[in-house]
């Protein structure tokens, strides 16, 4: 007996959504370093991946730079689940520009991590602040380790915070006594475990404990020189340089002030708002990659917002955003206010050229508390 088709009666077609784009990491750190291992991390091959301290050993010598910064990243916990050691060309008199001319090879042969440290032969020179121009124009967040002294003078205007102070806000300085210690590469270690894309990821860099890493022996008055921080006021470059430093208090040791080297910006908020930014663009391309099209409508400006939607919710899931009750309604004020204009909010020419409206968004950062004050009374 012949068998008929179901398409005489029915015919059913399944399309999946598979053209989404890649999305983008935010949980490797890069270690830089001019020491090499030929063919294996060198001025051919620029980077390597490790997933363990014990890749790291099978490369290079306990006593190289490279392996003392990897082992303080892999020391801390929560653990990174990998790092990257990449290699720059130093010919012993290296500037700031020839600096940033190796980071630009580093990052063509590979740009796939998102934090950036360097090991010791690479501070406080005169190539180091080559770190902070180079960051502060990519879609990366450094922080470099120092060692001078001077840090610790309000006065002083020869270092590198304190050169810099106020002018970067993808990089930070973090200050430390000891030449050996790789303060950066453990701090960084601790953030890179920090996945946005889960819930309750938020979190500040300020009062984090570093496995192995000493509190640095100093004063009061030398930490507002070093991290410009006033109780009760905040951070000012008048105060000092913005750089950040390892303390005791109360038998703990934890990081201040977590911030980059502009005053109150801290490295939370520049990884939150670039996570926040890759995600959008990601959702908005997957939308439009995975539709026949987006109608110049106000119900296409709805597909797009539809993208924006989805980023917010997962940053309201991550902790990103503050959701707070509204004193007069006793009622969670809007965390997230997305605004999509009309498409006749826009002239005709610009509908003809097929740019849409810019849709607003408006949401408050849940930021953190790094200083409390607590006042009692006492009556009798």
């Amino acid at each position: 007996m012949a068998i008929v088709p179901y398409t005489r009666v029915v015919n059913v077609s399944l399309t999946r959504n598979d053209a989404f784009p890649s999305r983008r990491g935010f949980g490797t750190q890069l270690i830089v370093t001019t020491e090499s291992v030929t063919d294996v991390v060198d001025a051919t091959v620029r980077t390597k991946l490790y997933a363990s301290i014990e890749e790291v050993a099978t490369d290079w010598a306990t006593t190289t730079e490279p392996y003392k910064a990897a082992a303080s990243a892999f020391s801390q916990n929560p653990r990174p689940t990998q790092i990257k050691i990449g290699h720059v060309v130093d010919d012993d008199t290296m500037t700031s520009a020839e600096l940033q001319a190796q980071l630009d090879l580093l990052y063509a042969y590979d740009s796939d991590w998102y934090f950036i440290s360097c090991t010791s032969e690479l501070r406080d020179t005169a190539a180091t602040v080559g770190f902070l121009v180079w960051t502060e124009s990519k879609n990366k967040l450094a922080l470099i380790d120092s060692n001078a002294a001077d840090t610790e003078d309000p006065a002083d205007v020869a270092v590198l915070a304190a050169v810099n102070k106020g002018t970067y806000e993808r990089s930070g300085v973090f200050y430390h006594t000891t030449a050996a210690a790789y303060p950066s590469a453990a701090l960084l270690a601790y953030m890179q475990t920090r996945n946005f894309d889960d819930a309750g990821s938020a979190y500040t860099a300020k009062f984090k404990n570093l496995k192995g890493i000493a509190a640095v022996n100093i004063d009061s008055a030398a930490i507002t020189a070093v991290t410009g921080f006033t109780p009760g006021v905040g951070q000012s470059t008048s105060a000092g340089h913005c750089a950040n430093t390892y303390i005791d208090i109360g038998s703990r040791n934890f990081v201040v002030e977590g911030s980059t080297l502009t005053p109150n910006v801290f490295l939370d908020e520049v990884h939150a708002t670039d996570w926040i930014i890759a995600r959008t663009e990601e959702e908005v391309l997957g939308v439009m990659l995975n539709n026949p099209k987006i109608p110049f409508t106000d119900q296409g400006m709805q597909m797009l917002a539809g993208a924006v939607r989805s980023v917010m919710q997962q940053a309201v899931r991550a902790g990103l955003v503050a959701q707070d009750i509204d004193p007069t309604t006793s009622e969670y004020a809007p965390a997230v206010v997305i605004t999509v204009p009309s498409v006749f909010d826009v002239p005709e020419s610009q509908r003809k050229a097929r740019i849409a409206p810019a849709i607003t968004v408006r949401f408050r950062y849940s930021g953190a508390v790094h200083y409390s004050v607590v006042t009692y009374q006492m009556t009798f």
